[in-house]
């Protein structure tokens, strides 16, 4: 198991992993699980917008978010709660939002982010956002020259501009984050350097447990497969190889034309790896009640119980309410 250095125990009998199958109580935030999450589901914005009365005739408003489906209003709520009840938290019977606007209450997530640094690709939005968040503090943004400086760091990010404002903005540049501070980019950690809580955070943004039933229709038979999963846009391969050497098992690979992903398929890897490390830096969200069910089919599989009528369509049972059919 990666990570040697946290304090974690990987248990060698497969019983001895699932002792508890009930959800945990009273688990609190940790910086990492938050960092994990918003590298996961979190989003700069700058918005610039014709406005009249300005001098340029522009406003730039600058802003954080999170977008997540309504189920999970409490793991939101609770992060806000984190940051001290910063932003405005929205929600409506489908969706959840949660939205910083502030100057001071943006200053609040720089610096937990400066302080508990972004692993994927987002860190580089997170720098661009961080220069245009200390123009926009300077006032910079109020003459034409510090606009234009603000549309190249928004054309830099995220989506880029718009055609409007490409037109509006003709000399706008794409600016290389390493220009904006003398220290550059930080080193992206990887492998045995990635802290596990930031682990449990990203896979409650993009983690999967999964159970497959395959049926062989020629023999009457059935075969089971588990697997835990992460994906990201192949722009992160290099984050998402690195987990095969946190994990010391798994493997990496392409998931579509522009997706990789880090699967764990194997049954020891996943009784003796993946269900002991998510017991021990839980995931918190709605997916905990995902892992919880995955974690019962490992049981029902360790006891062999999967190989008779009853133990099979206790799974199929299990299976029909996990991830998007919950």
């Amino acid at each position: 198991m990666g990570n040697k250095g946290v304090s974690y125990q990987v248990n060698t009998g497969y019983y001895a992993n699932f002792t508890s199958l009930t959800a945990p109580k009273n688990q609190s935030l940790n910086p990492n699980f938050i960092t994990g999450f918003i590298d996961g589901e979190g989003c700069f914005h700058i918005t610039i917008a014709k406005k009249t009365g300005y001098k340029t005739g522009y406003s730039v408003n600058l802003s954080f978010s999170i977008g997540l489906h309504s189920k999970d209003a409490d793991l939101l709520r609770s992060i806000q709660e984190y940051f001290g009840g910063i932003g405005v938290l929205s929600v409506s019977s489908s969706t959840v939002y949660w939205r910083v606007f502030s100057v001071k209450e943006l200053k609040v997530i720089i610096d937990h982010l400066d302080e508990y640094p972004l692993l994927t690709k987002k860190y580089i939005d997170f720098v661009l956002f961080k220069e245009a968040f200390r123009l926009f503090v300077n006032k910079t943004h109020l003459t034409y020259e510090g606009l234009i400086n603000i549309a190249s760091i928004k054309a830099s990010m995220n989506l880029g501009l718009s055609e409007t404002l490409k037109v509006a903005f003709p000399t706008y540049e794409i600016i290389d984050p390493l220009s904006l501070r003398s220290e550059g980019l930080i080193a992206i950690q990887v492998g045995k350097s990635i802290n596990p809580y930031w682990v449990a955070g990203f896979t409650e943004a993009e983690g999967c447990f999964f159970v497959t039933i395959q049926e062989n229709k020629s023999t009457a038979t059935y075969q089971i497969k588990i697997g835990y999963q992460v994906t990201q846009h192949i722009r992160d391969q290099a984050l998402i190889k690195s987990l095969k050497d946190f994990f010391d098992c798994g493997r990496s690979e392409p998931s579509g034309k522009a997706a990789i992903s880090f699967r764990v398929t194997k049954f020891k890897d996943i009784a003796e790896t993946v269900v002991p490390f998510f017991n021990n830096y839980p995931i918190l969200g709605s997916k905990l009640q995902d892992f919880l069910d995955f974690k019962y089919v490992v049981k029902l599989m360790a006891s062999k119980s999967h190989l008779t009528p009853e133990g099979l369509n206790e799974i199929k049972k299990i299976k029909s309410r996990m991830n998007s059919l919950r």
